[in-house]
């Protein structure tokens, strides 16, 4: 098992190697395969080439034809995983196959047989796609040396020294300028990548700060409703309940007075917050009685939309009116775009101590819109959740086993009224 693991991490490596451009077209499990095995096959075959070359040709030894077969084709199978080393075996197996064999035929225009040069341009192609242009102007330097060496020590009649590390010049870089362009453009494809990443990741953080932002300006209209009439109130306690002593008269014109401030405050606050192209909202804020508008609206985009409404409290807080409306917006208005003509049930059900919304599409039946869409105001699910965070509610959203969609909002309103009370 551990050799099986060692093989197939050598494969591994490998596969980036020999991954062509267009491989995508393929099945990715037998693609994967071929990559994996490759290496081994095209070794193999440079092995077998080397052992009939130095044993007819060259005349070699058996021991030493195979020791150098192998330290010429053994690199091809690791260079993928360990360059360095696999370069280093290469280097040093071109380096003493000239010398330790007989002299090559005459009409040969360098020392080396063909597939040991084919396995090292292999290797440097490989190398130059893992290490810096530092260590592969190093590798070609040694690679003239090692030529120079070479054609010094092997007689030929047909060989020019001069010609020979020419060709070496020439051919050497070529392997190692197409790696290392690969080498960074893939650098490259990282970085615009993980760019793309953080720039989501800020375009969604943004997107909730929007939201909260937009969330705060509409509840400025909820909580100056409810300042407004302390104010009111507290200014005319004193006509409204005839001779009222004086430490209370100044205790309400204090408690009057601290509402307005708070008033002149909350819009200082919203001027903060309105953005440059916002625009004002001189409407009144919508609310449980406005769902119904939002279905009609609906409807009339071309998605069939039932509504259903039980037990109704008769009392619910604006800013939980607010959102509750909110999400009905923003989960018709996803089933509107997401999916066109779908059958969708909105149901809003109270008991007593909480409200309960579902919205609740089926399948697309590929109905197109008609009209436009009620428009959304928030950010997806991300603004749905956070006005449902608001006022102490649980959203629950995924799909149906029927390939729908459902939206399911529980809101405790027994504990919103007492936290009313108790402020």
């Amino acid at each position: 098992m551990d050799l099986f693991a060692e093989v197939k991490g050598y494969c591994d490596g490998m596969s980036r190697v020999f991954a062509p451009a267009g491989a995508a077209v393929l099945p990715a499990l037998r693609f994967a395969r071929v990559r994996a095995f490759a290496p081994w096959v095209i070794a193999c075959f440079m092995f077998a080439m080397n052992v009939g070359m130095l044993a007819t040709v060259y005349d070699a030894p058996v021991e030493l034809t195979v020791l150098l077969a192998a330290a010429c084709a053994a690199p091809v199978t690791i260079c993928g995983h360990r360059p360095v080393t696999a370069w280093l075996m290469i280097y040093i197996g071109m380096l003493v196959t000239p010398p330790l064999v007989s002299p090559p035929p005459a009409n040969n225009p360098w020392p080396w047989l063909p597939m040991p040069v084919v396995a090292y341009l292999i290797v440097l192609f490989a190398l130059a796609q893992h290490r810096s242009r530092w260590m592969l102007a190093a590798v070609w330097a040694l690679s003239l040396l090692g030529a120079l060496v070479d054609v010094s020590l092997v007689p030929m009649s047909s060989m020019n020294p001069a010609v020979v590390l020419q060709l070496v010049a020439a051919i050497v870089p070529v392997p190692l300028i197409v790696g290392d362009n690969l080498r960074w453009r893939r650098l490259a494809q990282a970085r615009v990548a993980e760019q793309e990443q953080v720039s989501a990741a800020e375009r969604a953080r943004r997107e909730l700060l929007e939201e909260r932002t937009r969330i705060a300006r509409e509840m400025h209209d909820v909580v100056a409703h409810h300042m407004s009439v302390i104010a009111v109130q507290a200014s005319s306690a004193a006509r409204r309940l005839g001779v009222v002593p004086a430490d209370a008269e100044r205790e309400f014109d204090s408690i009057g007075a601290a509402a307005r401030q708070s008033l002149a405050e909350m819009r200082r606050l919203l001027d903060v917050l309105r953005s440059d192209d916002a625009v004002p909202q001189r409407a009144p804020l919508p609310g449980l009685d406005q769902v119904g508008v939002l279905v009609e609206s609906a409807r009339r985009a071309g998605t069939p939309v039932e509504l259903t409404v039980t037990g109704m409290p008769a009392h619910v807080q604006p800013g939980t009116e607010l959102s509750v409306y909110r999400i009905v917006q923003e989960a018709l208005s996803n089933v509107i775009r997401h999916a066109p003509g779908a059958a969708t049930a909105v149901a809003v059900a109270g008991n007593g101590t909480g409200l309960r919304v579902v919205v609740e599409n089926a399948p697309p039946s590929g109905v197109e819109r008609t009209l436009a869409e009620p428009a959304g105001t928030g950010h997806g699910l991300a603004g749905m959740r956070e006005r449902a965070a608001m006022v102490g509610g649980v959203l629950l959203t995924g799909p149906t086993p029927r390939g729908g969609f459902r939206v399911e909002l529980t809101l405790p309103l027994v504990q919103a009224e007492h936290e009313e009370e108790h402020a």
